[in-house]
């Protein structure tokens, strides 16, 4: 099975992983599949030009309504998932540095199955996959990059480690992936998001006896382990570290340099057990999917929301294949990939990362769909680009325009 619970005080934790237990790949030991062929990675890639229309239509739920159409958005292009032995993989987390985009995957349900793809999307209209790593015995659930590695938040059936709950390092060359990899031991059963700033890495694992770990990179020395219970997802903006954590939902703060307890906000919704949540830090706000819970917007000064939008409900839809899995945000409008209800869509006047924990006039634009989406696990929004993970329909790429006004 792939949940496996340890449990772990903090005491005996930071005993057993003063410095932690890690080790580095043979490359010929069979559990990586590097393809960093540019013709055969090319066959996975269609391209388009298609307008994205948006359903105006929808009920707003007490968020005002849009007047107009603020933003434009055109389907560039669709990704096939990778896929191991005929199992197909499902997009899990986006991150996008420098115009290269990181994808992560994994599998539902068993087996232990991931992958992770780099896409130059330098050209507006013509991204290009460069590179794609399969893993034959971990999930991919979260990854972030920095100075030439990147790092993946797994769980693994590796029986070297303490735990399912890893974190691997991939060195990358010339935007491709290698088999230069190094894994590093984390409390839980699986790891389930990954950040880095400055020399530091920050991870959070659950669902069972989860936590968020912080480790400096020049020695793999850990800074601090803090308990969380179904730690899902970590952003930091240099100042604060703030994990997202669900049954039930809370937002809990640290300082970044010396790892004190800030805040333990308790939220509503995240509800669902081994369910998505996802976080993004805009300034003193922060933008949190909490699935059953919707996405809110809360200040990290009070922990009070400042805008919530609930998860849709959909007359031809059970409300749990609708909850919101993702929200992200690169300006003024608010992305929600809400499972089989699709992703909707919100604008605000001011940018997101204004100075204060004010949301100017929220209002709803509409919402979008697939024909072969049959569930949005993720959106990811980046100046001109909008990467949008959905089950079995695979990865598409959007192209952004935001009205200036």
């Amino acid at each position: 099975m792939k949940k496996r619970i340890l449990y772990l005080s903090l005491t005996a934790l930071l005993m057993m992983v003063g410095v932690l237990n890690n080790c580095t790949e043979p490359p010929d030991d069979g559990r990586i599949i590097l393809e960093n062929n540019l013709s055969t990675l090319s066959n996975r890639v269609t391209y388009l030009n298609q307008v994205i229309e948006i359903d105006t239509s929808l009920q707003t739920g007490g968020l005002a309504k849009a007047a107009v159409d603020p933003v434009t958005l055109v389907l560039i292009a669709e990704v096939d998932p990778p896929s191991i032995d005929g199992q197909t993989l499902q997009a899990t987390d986006v991150f996008i540095k420098s115009n290269i985009a990181y994808v992560s995957y994994n599998m539902v349900g068993e087996p232990y199955l991931g992958a992770v793809d780099i896409f130059d999307i330098k050209d507006e209209e013509d991204p290009e996959l460069k590179s794609s790593m399969l893993f034959t015995d971990s999930d991919v659930n979260g990854l972030t990059f920095k100075d030439n590695d990147l790092y993946l938040a797994m769980a693994t059936n590796r029986d070297e480690f303490d735990s399912p709950a890893v974190v691997e390092k991939v060195r990358i060359h010339n935007d491709q992936l290698t088999d230069e990899t190094e894994t590093f031991d984390v409390p839980s059963w699986a790891a389930t998001d990954v950040e880095v700033t400055g020399n530091h890495l920050f991870v959070t694992s659950g669902a069972d006896g989860g936590y968020v770990t912080v480790i400096r990179l020049n020695n793999n020395e850990v800074v601090f382990s803090y308990p969380v219970e179904d730690a899902r997802g970590v952003a930091t903006d240099g100042t604060d570290v703030a994990v997202v954590a669900g049954t039930p939902a809370r937002l809990v703060t640290f300082d970044y340099d010396s790892g004190e307890l800030l805040n333990d906000y308790a939220l509503e919704g995240a509800s669902i057990e081994f369910s998505k949540s996802t976080i993004e830090i805009h300034r003193r706000k922060a933008v949190l999917a909490l699935g059953d819970g919707g996405t809110q917007i809360i200040c990290l000064d009070s922990g009070e929301p400042i805008e919530t939008i609930a998860s849709p409900v959909v007359a031809d839809l059970d409300p749990s294949v609708t909850v919101t899995n993702a929200a992200s945000t690169d300006s003024k409008t608010l992305y929600m990939s809400n499972g089989e209800a699709g992703v909707y869509v919100a604008y605000t006047s001011d940018k997101f990362d204004s100075k204060d924990c004010d949301v100017e006039n929220l209002q709803l634009i509409g919402q979008f769909r697939f024909d072969d989406l049959q569930s949005v696990n993720h959106v990811k929004a980046d100046g001109n680009y909008l990467f949008i993970a959905g089950g079995l329909g695979g990865l598409k790429i959007l192209r952004v325009t935001e009205a200036d006004n």
